[in-house]
């Protein structure tokens, strides 16, 4: 608890943990969930509020309540809420062994961080708090390690915590647990094999990650993994279901291929079937969604395309080159992270060009069928542009890979005025936390460096992008603002500086528009 209180967790959003994606998963499973929009939620293991914050932000119809043993974890996310001027979050001091049904019931129940990584009594009274605590229809994730996969995992956690065995104190044990995994990766790479390939991943993946979670996940006096029908048999004990995890493709095991779905076509019990995906698949990590044992659900639990239909869509996919509506072929496609996937329907291209064309907005079906199907059809794509079932099948798939983003009711997002860009409060409330992230209306997190921090405290609505970048550019010249690596290599003039700065600045304005945190002349719009 020491280093907890002392060296404070990463607390930022997961996107998973929203109510809008919980739901989501629910109703297509024929869960009537509860309306996000006016939800009752509860987040255990808040830490300080990085999740559950801009969710409150996002949802201000709702009442939110989060729980964390740290009370200057606590502390630090009561001055943002106050900062914000939240009224529908408190953010409370608390021990998941001392809470009960007095806290009332609650809609939505998120445990991000926690199962894992406490002892077994509070995992064991974390599943009973959910039955009492979760409303009838209600949703509870719960994210954990899972086996076998994290026992790869495990192989750098056992290395780290012998380099560790001496050190006192998060900091000591942290430059401890570094100068092990430097000797890891000079002593690594002329090796063949595998555990050393996989190690040296690991390596690289720990680099880019913030300290805390080095910490608290490879340092950490308690982290267990468990096996999928070991958690889903101790949630069974506890007076839950489980629902689905927040991944939809393990309900799939097409999704893996043709080999694995048919060597599993056999398993006919859908949890056995999932226990089994965790096995070939070597699964470390999972989120699952619980509800209770007495919820209303259909015998035959399955995915409802029909309900599917129903959702509104966003998405921020761009073509590689121009794709083929006249006929079914692949066609590929690059999410804004950079993944690369295919689209073969022709009106599913046209669909994802239409979202794409009016992201970060979230629309229905009837919003942007016809404009697609007009595509299709001018492209010559003939009858392919009234096959629906097809369509939808694929749109399945994107969403199910996280390619496509899904909501309960749509959202028009209103643009910003460029001319003398505002962003939102709580992107500003977080860059002058300190955090390296800010979150989108779509509880994603958007990466900061130093100079886009920078842009964000200037982007006030007082001042045009010129005189943002000569203010930025003024910063770097006066030493206020280090300079991203293009920058550091020579000595700039006033001018040339200026003329490199106002590019970026122009692009980091786009950006934060299509991400929806810009503001128009007021505050507005909900995730």
């Amino acid at each position: 608890m020491d280093a907890y209180d002392d060296f404070p967790y990463e607390s930022i959003a997961f996107p998973e943990t929203h109510p809008n994606h919980l739901a989501i998963l629910g109703r297509l499973l024929g869960l009537a969930t509860p309306e996000p929009d006016t939800a009752r939620v509860l987040e255990l293991g808040c830490a300080g509020g990085g999740n559950l914050i801009p969710l409150a932000w996002g949802l201000p119809e709702a009442t939110c309540l989060g729980i964390d043993l740290s009370a200057r974890q606590i502390a630090l996310g009561q001055a943002q809420v106050v900062a914000l001027g939240l009224t529908n979050l408190e953010l409370r001091q608390g021990d998941i062994l001392d809470l009960d049904a007095n806290l009332g019931t609650f809609d939505y129940i998120i445990a991000h961080g926690v199962y894992s990584w406490v002892p077994e009594p509070v995992r064991r009274h974390l599943l009973y708090l959910a039955n009492q605590l979760l409303s009838p229809n209600g949703v509870f994730y719960v994210s954990y390690n899972c086996l076998p996969g994290w026992r790869m995992r495990g192989m750098l956690r056992d290395i780290l915590l012998h380099a560790c065995r001496e050190a006192r104190g998060p900091t000591a044990r942290l430059a401890a647990a570094r100068a092990a995994l430097e000797r890891l990766r000079q002593a690594l790479p002329g090796l063949d094999a595998l555990s050393a390939k996989y190690l040296l991943a690991e390596i690289a993946n720990l680099d880019q990650a913030h300290p805390s979670y080095l910490l608290f996940e490879y340092l950490a006096e308690e982290n267990r993994a468990f096996l999928f029908s070991e958690f889903a048999a101790d949630a069974e004990a506890a007076g839950l279901r489980y629902l689905c995890d927040t991944d939809p493709r393990t309900l799939f095991p097409s999704t893996y291929g043709t080999s694995v779905d048919q060597a599993l076509a056999p398993i006919e019990d859908g949890l056995e079937l999932e226990q089994w995906l965790d096995f070939v698949t070597n699964r470390n990590f999972r989120q699952s969604l619980l509800c209770r044992a007495d919820a209303p659900l259909p015998e035959e639990i399955a995915i409802d395309l029909e309900r599917f239909a129903g959702l509104a869509f966003r998405a921020d996919l761009r073509p590689v080159a121009k794709p083929e509506l006249r006929r079914v072929k692949d066609s590929p496609f690059v999410t804004a992270a950079g993944k690369r996937l295919t689209i073969s329907q022709p009106l599913t291209k046209a669909l994802v060009l239409e979202l794409a064309a009016r992201f970060p907005d979230s629309l229905t079906l009837a919003e942007v069928l016809p404009a697609a199907m007009r595509q299709v059809a001018a492209a010559g794509g003939g009858a392919l542009a009234q096959e629906l079932d097809a369509c939808l099948a694929e749109l399945f798939s994107l969403f199910a890979h996280q390619a496509l983003g899904a909501r309960p009711s749509p959202r028009h997002l209103p643009r910003p005025a460029l001319e003398r860009p505002r962003v939102w409060p709580l992107a500003q409330a977080q860059v002058a936390n300190g955090a390296s992230r800010v979150t989108t209306p779509n509880h994603a997190n958007l990466d900061l460096d130093a100079f886009a921090a920078r842009l964000i405290g200037y982007l006030d609505g007082t001042r045009t992008a010129a005189e943002i970048a000569q203010a930025l550019s003024d910063d770097l010249l006066q030493g206020r603002l280090a300079p991203p690596k293009e920058l550091a290599a020579r000595q700039w003039r006033p001018d040339q500086l200026l003329a490199r700065t106002r590019p970026a600045v122009d692009e980091l304005i786009a950006l934060f528009a299509r991400q929806g945190i810009l503001l128009t002349e007021a505050p507005g719009g909900t995730v």
